[in-house]
């Protein structure tokens, strides 16, 4: 993957404000083909340009791409009004550029910003379909020049490679639709946040790392079935969730997945999920996994493409459902013909950043600890502190911010009303950093879907009663004791704690983990910035994404609660702060 793109001041500027950069982009072997990336197919090279969606990061600020065609063979992107830098000014001294300006998650005053490669890469194309076209592939690339007041040249660099997976020779049906393909190592990250640096030969990307991000996932996933429209950032401009109908593409390629570089690769696996079929009696999709893996440890530079050859036919394997990063694998029914599976921790969130995550644990939480326990009422906070207990529909879309504590004035205006199912007020439709990092994978449980989970409505699932269990502790240590729900997957026939009872945490990882099964720890409730209900003995608030009001005076939603007596279905205030642990449908 190689690419040259030279951009060169045309309007220079204004009053020494603003500048206008146009990029151009260069022949490569005198193909008389243009764009950022090119692919090397056997015969001939193919490119993918610019487009008119994409975003570059230039000094702290995402400018769009403007394109332009001028001649026969060259294709030209403008970024208009970027912030002129003074060759005189001390504090900066020039233009650090980096696409897509998505992946960036931090700011400098001088040079190169880390970025966060994502654990999800969607696949797009500049076709009318998913299934036409060429595949837009956002390879994370750099540029940097000085300061002048005469001229300004970026060349851009690749930070990564291409891995080119070819599915023509695995004598699918031509209908067979490809939802997924996973690629993991079992010793190095492929995707996380990594650092750039200025090297002699331009702009070199280090191998990712995943600290800080809750996660100790090596798989990096290419999803066929996202349902949204995407700008070429990754940006999402859809306001579905995660349970629309999920379909992939029947094109057997080549597909390709962005890698970083990184150094003795062991045991690369690719797995690839094709929708096989239907179960209508549980209203989802059946799969198989076909699999192909080295023996080989590899190393990965930038700026270049890695083959695995024409996968031939192999014997696939059915599955339940595709791996999804920060997922559980135990399956819930939560109607008679719908079922889910759990996020791994309860939804967190820091205001200073704009960052969602799920907790590393299933038992953490943050109760009275600072973020919870601070006002941060008046607009985005620059404390470093996570949250984890919301207001009503506080999703950050609306206006109904996450970091909402206000309890008496413009109750409606700050909090979500209605039904927040399928909207942009449920927290699922975030980018969750070790979740997937990518919109709308995620959704809310309505009160009838928890209803049907515990046993608490009219229906329920099979045994409701005996799969959950609403008083447990796990006991990590002597002095630290959590105490929570239980709630195992459908089918479970394991041994089972009694009501009250501790469990050892080596017995919940190697016994009641691995079946997938749930643990919702206390949590307190938040009212204002007061928590309350923390202690061992007391209460855990999780909200449904379904509203009750007695007036609209009074804003109310539905929460379904947990105390010493078992669990309940209640409503409360909307202003009042509840933990979120949401879920994915299954297929």
């Amino acid at each position: 993957m190689v690419m040259a793109v030279t951009a060169v001041m045309t309007s220079c500027k204004k009053d020494h404000d603003f500048i206008s950069i146009r990029a151009t982009i260069s022949d490569y072997r005198d193909t008389g083909k243009d764009g950022k990336t090119y692919i090397e197919t056997i015969n001939n090279v193919d490119w993918v340009s610019w487009n008119d969606d994409d975003k570059v990061w230039i000094n702290n600020t995402a400018y769009n791409v403007t394109v332009s065609d001028e001649g026969t063979s060259n294709r030209y992107a403008t970024f208009e009004r970027v912030t002129y830098v003074d060759p005189e000014d001390a504090d900066r001294d020039g233009y650090y550029a980096v696409y897509p300006a998505s992946q960036v998650v931090s700011s400098t005053t001088n040079g190169f910003p880390q970025i966060l490669l994502p654990q999800v890469q969607i696949y797009r194309t500049d076709g009318p379909n998913k299934n036409s076209g060429n595949q837009i592939i956002d390879a994370p690339m750099a540029a940097y020049c000085q300061a002048s007041s005469t001229h300004v040249g970026l060349d851009f660099t690749n930070l990564c490679s291409l891995l080119k997976i070819d599915l023509s020779n695995m004598g699918m049906s031509a209908t067979t639709e490809v939802a997924y393909i996973t690629v993991s190592s079992t010793n190095k990250p492929l995707w996380g946040k990594a650092t750039i640096s200025s090297g002699t030969d331009g702009p070199t990307l280090s191998s990712p790392s995943l600290t800080d991000l809750s996660t100790s996932d090596n798989t990096v996933t290419l999803d066929f079935t996202d349902n949204g429209s995407h700008g070429s950032d990754g940006s999402s401009t859809s306001t579905g969730s995660s349970s629309a109908a999920a379909h992939g593409v029947t094109s057997r390629g080549p597909f390709y997945v962005v890698l970083p570089p990184t150094s003795d690769v062991a045991g690369l696996t690719i797995n690839i999920y094709v929708f096989n079929g239907s179960n209508s009696s549980q209203n989802r999709r059946t799969i198989l996994k076909y699999t192909k893996s080295t023996n080989n440890n590899i190393s990965i530079v930038n700026n270049n493409i890695y083959t695995t050859g024409g996968l031939s036919t192999i014997e696939g394997d059915p599955v339940s459902d595709v791996p999804f990063p920060g997922l559980g694998t135990g399956e819930f029914s939560v109607s008679p013909n719908k079922k889910v599976r759990f996020a791994l921790g309860n939804l967190q969130y820091l205001a200073s950043t704009g960052t969602w995550r799920f907790a590393e644990n299933q038992w953490d939480h943050i109760g009275k600890a600072a973020g919870n326990t601070t006002s941060i009422n008046n607009g985005r906070s620059t404390q470093d502190n996570w949250i984890d207990l919301f207001g009503y529909g506080t999703s950050g879309y609306n206006n109904h911010s996450p970091w909402q504590t206000t309890k008496t004035d413009n109750l409606r205006n700050n909090y979500a009303t209605g039904h927040i199912y399928n909207t942009t007020n449920d927290w699922g439709v975030n980018t969750i950093i070790n979740g997937g990092n990518q919109p709308n994978k995620w959704r809310t449980l309505s009160q009838a879907e928890w209803e049907y989970l515990i046993g608490q409505g009219l229906s329920s699932r099979n045994n409701a009663n005996g799969l959950h269990i609403p008083v447990v502790y796990i006991k990590l240590s002597r002095t630290n004791i959590i105490r929570g729900t239980l709630i195992f997957p459908d089918g479970y026939t394991g041994t089972k704690p009694s009501r009250g009872d501790e469990i050892e945490i080596s017995t919940w990882n190697s016994t009641y983990a691995n079946s997938g099964a749930i643990f919702l720890p206390v949590t307190g409730q938040r009212s204002g910035t007061s928590i309350s209900n923390t202690y061992l003995t007391t209460t855990g608030y999780y909200w449904t994404s379904t509203y009750y009001t007695y007036d609209d005076s009074n804003p109310r939603a539905i929460q379904i609660y947990f105390d010493s007596q078992g669990d309940h279905i209640g409503y409360t205030d909307t202003y009042m702060g509840n933990a979120v642990r949401l879920v994915r449908d299954v297929n």
